[in-house]
């Protein structure tokens, strides 16, 4: 079950077990920070701690596994074209969300060390702007992860199984941390506000409410399919990855539906 051609797999099992067991405690946790954030510096601090690990797992799973994956593609004789295309489609989004990734962390850390409005707190600009450059270095660095390596890493470790295993840690928890902070948007006021600003039938109806599991499940689906990509070239022609994504993403998405018609 735990072979290298299973563990997307098996990420979908971990994040379905969170998603029932632990999301619910941690999304309050993290309203909690969130409403103490205003006047408590440590509050403010964890949540830009969070946003900036978020920033750096994206590319630092694919940058310890690169080299580990083209062997075993390698060895399997097995193709990543299709994956490669796939993914170009998903860069913009990408760069989008460690845009918004970068500019959370910078505001939120800046807020936390200086007072608002001080000169010092100007800051946060600086730190959006490389957030930028970040984001832009980052996802060409996704990219590469599906093109073979042509001369071998200049640190020897990225050659060694042990920097495999850590990549798949850091993708793993990559995706646990965006599914927490998609729960929180689900979560929001705001979001129900824009979905039900859209009638989808009388409320209650059965067009209604397939018309919100379809809606939720489209974005919870594009939401998950970027992290997860790294997976699919793996285990894409498997029957059973399909469900196992979509079961991964099913307890969130009924709170969600069930949510909204409270």
């Amino acid at each position: 079950m735990f072979e290298r051609l299973n563990r997307g797999i098996v990420l979908d099992g971990i994040v379905l077990l969170v998603n029932l067991v632990l999301m619910r405690l941690v999304t309050s946790v993290a309203f909690m920070l969130v409403a103490q954030s205003e006047t408590n510096a440590t509050a403010r601090l964890a949540i830009g701690a969070y946003f900036g690990l978020v920033l750096c797992l994206q590319p630092l799973g694919p940058l310890l596994k690169r080299w580990s994956f083209h062997q075993s593609e390698r060895a399997e004789k097995t193709g990543t074209d299709t994956t490669g295309c796939l993914f170009f489609w998903f860069l913009p989004v990408y760069v989008v969300m460690m845009l918004a990734v970068a500019g959370a962390a910078a505001t939120l850390t800046t807020e936390a060390f200086f007072e608002p409005g001080s000169p010092a707190a100007q800051l946060s600009l600086l730190l959006l702007a490389a957030g930028f450059v970040y984001a832009t270095v980052s996802a060409v660095i996704i990219y590469r992860y599906f093109v073979p390596p042509r001369k071998q890493p200049r640190w020897r470790w990225l050659m060694t199984p042990q920097a495999g295993i850590w990549g798949d840690v850091c993708m793993f928890l990559n995706v646990i941390l965006l599914q927490i902070l998609w729960n929180c948007l689900t979560a929001a006021t705001t979001f129900w506000g824009l979905l039900t600003s859209t009638p989808l039938g009388r409320p209650g109806s059965y067009t209604d409410i397939l018309g919100r599991f379809i809606v939720i499940g489209a974005l919870a689906m594009l939401v998950y399919l970027p992290p997860r990509i790294f997976y699919l070239v793996q285990d894409q022609q498997k029957k059973l990855t399909w469900l196992t994504m979509l079961a991964a993403n099913l307890p969130l998405i009924i709170r969600a539906v069930i949510a909204s018609h409270r």
